[in-house]
């Protein structure tokens, strides 16, 4: 097949058999988006997206190239691509192999992404859209680092057990196997031999202002290996547990270490079930102490349905001010995220204003737990009801998630409130030292430490380490309005 192909009609293939290596040609897909006849772009089907994937990561041979169907405020199918730049992407694409022309992305395509920049290309008619989820430096050279893509877990030292020596050397050899940017990989090298030394050494100037947009990222992620290596003698062994967010980060017979970054960052509830377990025992005589540990028990792996369930049920356990006010609007009490829908959809109204409508229906939901504020309300919201000085950035989340489906829309950001207003029912209500000590009490059961680590913009390296017993831990709650469900609320230390 020739690159020049894409687009043609012999190509417009179902999407069934294109994934599975079965092209008939006379099976032609319909477009995603497709009205001609107003003059607006005919856009790539998934068909065609997927074929023009294909193609771009034979031309990128090191980027990570993936798909996204158009699926709620998304409108168009998509190519993500990271671990490359958009010097790379633009030559691939304007280049011979294409022959297009990489452009800003139009109204319809820059709603696939509310955090990245997406961009646009055209081949025989076909609109396509495109990506590069990475972290931009306004250096188009440059290729970035994407979340996590420095953590053991991606650099391939999970499940090793390593002494100083061999935790270097094999650093090493995936920083070099890994890191294609020549200067970021020179700048993480000399940060891996700075925590070798105990961090008091400096970057070379040059290196350190190259990666001055990424430290913190660095610190979060890479921040897991130099942590240890700067507490390690010869004769230590550390472990980099397998598998997704554990409680500890590394394993080492001098104590397990649980690495945080900048301001710190939350745990989900998820990595302590068993500690939830052992301290629920601890209090089986204790009635009222049962009654606050039932509202963040909603949140334990055992419990049932996904995150925005959970999240409903421990609102609805609680009785917090806001759920009470939505049963009173909605005129009925719900549990679960798909019995909100069905309320939402029964009071919403339609045309231009419905969105309007909605938020200030709702808004004494909002304000029903008297915290000073609207909890919970979309930063668009106050414009859209008339009470904002300007419109925020037209993003994902707010009117464009709300309009591409109003029940779940309404929904979604429902459950957000409530999020929101357990958190604060739970770290500033009447009850917030019972729960603070509470919190404390599950956690400080792990003979754990927290290492605190903070990479200074000339590339000297601190790490401060205090054993989980001394510490205290809040309960934590944070997400996009239009995707609650994304983060399972949990447990943060509180850093002085």
């Amino acid at each position: 097949m020739k690159l020049f192909e894409l687009g043609s009609d012999t190509l417009k293939q179902d999407p069934a058999q294109q994934i599975a290596g079965k092209a008939t040609a006379s099976v032609a897909a319909t477009p995603a988006i497709a009205p001609v006849e107003t003059g607006e772009p005919l856009y790539a089907d998934w068909a065609q997206t997927k074929l023009a994937a294909v193609q771009l990561a034979k031309l990128l041979p090191n980027a990570d190239v993936k798909m996204q169907n158009a699926t709620g405020v998304k409108p168009v199918p998509h190519i993500r691509i990271s671990k490359t730049s958009p010097q790379e992407i633009k030559a691939a694409i304007d280049g011979p192999g294409l022959n297009s022309r990489l452009d800003s992305a139009d109204a319809v395509q820059s709603k696939v992404s509310g955090k990245y920049s997406p961009y646009s290309f055209e081949v025989n008619g076909i609109t396509y859209t495109l990506v590069l989820s990475t972290s931009r430096s306004g250096d188009d050279s440059k290729i970035g680092i994407n979340r996590k893509e420095l953590s053991p877990t991606n650099l391939g030292l999970a499940g090793q057990s390593l002494n100083r020596h061999s935790l270097i050397a094999a650093t090493r050899a995936a920083l070099e196997k890994n890191i294609r940017d020549e200067q970021l990989r020179a700048a993480l090298l000399q940060l891996l031999d700075n925590a070798a030394r105990g961090g008091k050494g400096k970057l070379d100037p040059a290196l350190a202002e190259y990666i001055f947009h990424d430290i913190g990222t660095i610190s979060q992620d890479f921040g897991e290996i130099l942590a240890p290596l700067m507490v390690m003698d010869d004769n230590d062994e550390a472990t980099f547990p397998v598998g997704n967010s554990p409680l500890v980060d590394v394993l080492m017979k001098k104590g397990n270490m649980s690495v945080k970054a900048l301001t710190g960052s939350g745990t989900s509830f998820r990595t302590i079930a068993d500690l939830m377990d052992k301290y629920e025992s601890s209090i089986s005589k204790d009635k009222k102490q049962k009654e606050r540990f039932n509202i963040l028990k909603q949140f334990h792996p055992s419990a049932p349905g996904l995150n925005v369930d959970k999240i409903i049920s421990a609102s609805a356990t609680a009785n917090i001010p806001e759920y009470t006010k939505m049963t009173e609007i909605l005129g009925g009490k719900f549990t679960s995220h798909k019995e909100l829908i069905n309320l939402v959809s029964k009071v919403i109204t339609k045309g231009a204003n419905s969105y309007k409508d909605f938020l200030t229906m709702m808004l004494p939901a909002m304000e029903a737990g008297d915290w000073g504020l609207p909890v919970g309300l979309p930063a668009d919201g106050k414009f859209h009801m008339g009470t904002g000085k300007a419109k925020e950035k037209e993003k994902v989340a707010g009117k464009p998630s709300y309009e591409a489906n109003p029940p779940k829309g309404g929904a979604d950001i429902l459950t957000y409130v409530l999020g929101q207003g357990l958190a604060r029912y739970i770290t500033k209500g009447k009850d917030k030292e019972y729960y603070s000590t509470m919190m404390t009490d599950i956690v400080k059961q792990s003979n754990a430490v927290l290492g605190h680590i903070t990479i200074k913009a000339d590339g000297s390296i601190v790490l401060v380490t205090k054993p989980f017993s001394a510490l205290e831990f809040q309960f934590q709650y944070h997400a996009p309005s239009h995707i609650p469900g994304n983060n399972l609320p949990g447990f943060i230390a509180v850093l002085e």
